[in-house]
């Protein structure tokens, strides 16, 4: 499938492109897919990351949850996003994750998988170039959200990571940065909206 798509703003004043184009092997995509969520919640094949909010669970989803940029949002080095198709958040939406390391902007392609509102968000992070399965690092992340069971005030967040392969040394610090900013923005911020510009 071929896409083009506008680069946000962000981006475009950091590498000065106004526009992108992909043609992504859906055979490679979908089997990538595939192997991935076979993986979803297998203890040995996941990296977790559990917080203890103290904020209802309704507003730690639209913190974490309540888009796709809301969820990368909480993620290091995040710049933007851009919707590949008319989905959007919903299931079978994909798009574009741009991530910035010094001034270089970093593209890869995405989808959301699964999208259980006020439950689950899981979300693929896959190298355009090659998304077959062994391509660079085709990861999954989740999060999932649940009442504290002494608090209904309070939320127990759960967000793994998953890939193909042996887990990238970082993987662990990106989640635990994720945790601590959804617990930040969830606490501190009440009229917080993470990821609305992007």
């Amino acid at each position: 499938m071929n896409y083009t798509y506008k680069y946000p703003s962000k981006i475009q004043s950091i590498n000065g492109r106004r526009f992108g184009h992909i043609n992504v092997a859906e055979d490679h995509l979908n089997q990538t897919h595939n192997e991935l969520l076979s993986r979803l919640d297998v203890p040995e094949k996941t990296i977790a990351v559990q917080v203890e909010v103290n904020a209802p669970k309704d507003k730690v989803w639209a913190t974490a949850a309540g888009s796709v940029a809301k969820f990368f949002s909480h993620h290091p080095i995040f710049v933007g996003l851009t919707h590949l198709n008319s989905f959007g958040s919903e299931e079978g939406g994909r798009f574009v994750i741009h991530r910035a390391i010094s001034g270089c902007i970093f593209d890869r392609i995405g989808e959301v998988l699964i999208n259980m509102p006020d439950s689950q968000f899981t979300v693929s992070d896959v190298e355009i170039a090659d998304p077959s399965v062994s391509g660079f690092f085709p990861s999954l992340y989740t999060v999932k959200v649940e009442e504290h069971p002494d608090d209904p005030q309070k939320t127990i967040v759960l967000l793994t990571y998953t890939m193909l392969g042996v887990a990238h040394p970082w993987a662990l610090g990106v989640l635990a940065y994720q945790a601590n900013g959804i617990k930040y923005h969830s606490e501190h911020q009440p009229n917080a909206n993470p990821g609305a510009a992007m």
